[in-house]
C-alpha cells in the first residue's frame, strides 16, 4: 500500500460500561464477539471477491474502528461515498445486534475522511480517525451509534432513494437509518428484527436488553450527575428497543 492518506469510511465503536467492569468472562465475551466479527469479514470478503471494496478493523480494549475502504484496482468512477457508508450501515447493524443479544450495549459514530493504516505494522492514524472518536465520545450520548452530520443529510437521502424508493424496496430493506429527536441520524441496529427476522430469538434479546434498562437504572452511582447521564442513556435505549 502506497503510503498516504487515504479516503475511507470508518466506524469507531465502544462498548458501553467498561469502566466498571471487573469480571473476566465479560471482558473475554466482548474481545470474542470482537475476534468472531473480525474473522468472519475476512472470510467473506475472501468468498465475495467481485466486491469493491475491503474491510479492515483494529480491535483494542473494549472498542474497536472499523474501516471500509476501496480496493487498490477500482476505477475513480466507481467510488460513492455513501453506496460505501450504507453498506457499512447494513454490516454494521449485525455487529451491533451481536452485542446487544450478548447482553452488550454500544455507542459509537460513522464518518469519511483521511486515514492511513497498516495493519501488518498495526499503524492507524488520521484526522478521519479522531472525527469519528470525537462524535463517539462527545456527540452521541446514548446507546447509538450517529452519523457525522456532515455527510449524514445527504447518506439519509441517498438510501430512501437506493434502498426505500417503492413499498417493496421498504418492505425489503427496512429502515437502516433513523432519525432522532435531536436531530442526529443513527444506524438502526434492530432493522433486521423490525423486519421481522429471527423473531423468537429477537423477541428473548429485546426483553432481556429491556430487563438490562431496569437493572442499570437501579443501580446507585457515585454522583447524583452520573446517575441522571446513566438514567438517560437507558431510557434512550427502553424507548428505542420499544419504538
Amino acid at each position: 500500500m502506497e503510503q498516504k492518506f487515504r479516503k475511507v469510511v470508518i466506524i469507531f465503536i465502544d462498548i458501553l460500561g467498561s469502566q466498571n467492569r471487573e469480571n473476566f468472562d465479560e471482558w473475554y465475551n466482548v474481545m470474542s464477539i470482537f475476534s468472531a466479527m473480525v474473522e468472519r469479514e475476512k472470510e467473506l470478503d475472501k468468498t465475495h471477491k467481485w466486491t469493491v471494496y475491503k474491510r479492515e478493523t483494529h480491535v483494542f480494549s473494549d472498542c474497536a474502528y472499523i474501516i471500509y475502504d476501496y480496493k487498490d484496482d477500482i476505477e475513480d468512477s466507481r467510488k460513492d461515498i455513501y453506496e460505501l457508508m450504507g453498506i457499512a450501515c447494513y454490516n454494521t447493524e449485525k455487529v451491533l445486534y451481536e452485542f446487544l443479544k450478548n447482553g452488550f450495549i454500544a455507542r459509537g459514530a460513522i464518518t469519511h475522511g483521511n486515514l492511513f493504516y497498516d495493519n501488518e505494522r498495526n499503524i492507524w492514524f488520521g484526522p478521519a480517525m479522531n472525527r469519528a472518536y470525537f462524535l463517539e465520545s462527545k456527540k452521541a450520548r446514548f446507546p447509538r451509534v450517529i452519523v457525522d452530520p456532515e455527510y449524514a443529510e445527504d447518506l439519509y437521502a441517498f438510501n430512501e432513494n437506493k434502498y426505500r424508493k417503492d413499498p417493496t424496496q421498504r418492505m425489503l430493506n427496512g429502515e437502516i437509518l433513523c432519525r432522532d429527536m435531536d436531530g442526529f441520524i443513527y444506524l438502526n441496529y434492530l432493522n433486521s428484527v423490525k423486519l421481522g427476522m429471527n423473531q423468537l430469538e429477537s423477541e428473548y434479546v429485546v426483553g432481556n436488553a429491556l430487563q438490562l434498562c431496569n437493572i442499570e437504572r437501579n443501580v446507585k452511582r457515585e454522583t447524583k450527575e452520573l446517575q441522571e447521564s446513566i438514567k438517560d442513556k437507558y431510557d434512550w435505549l427502553e424507548t428505542y428497543l420499544l419504538s
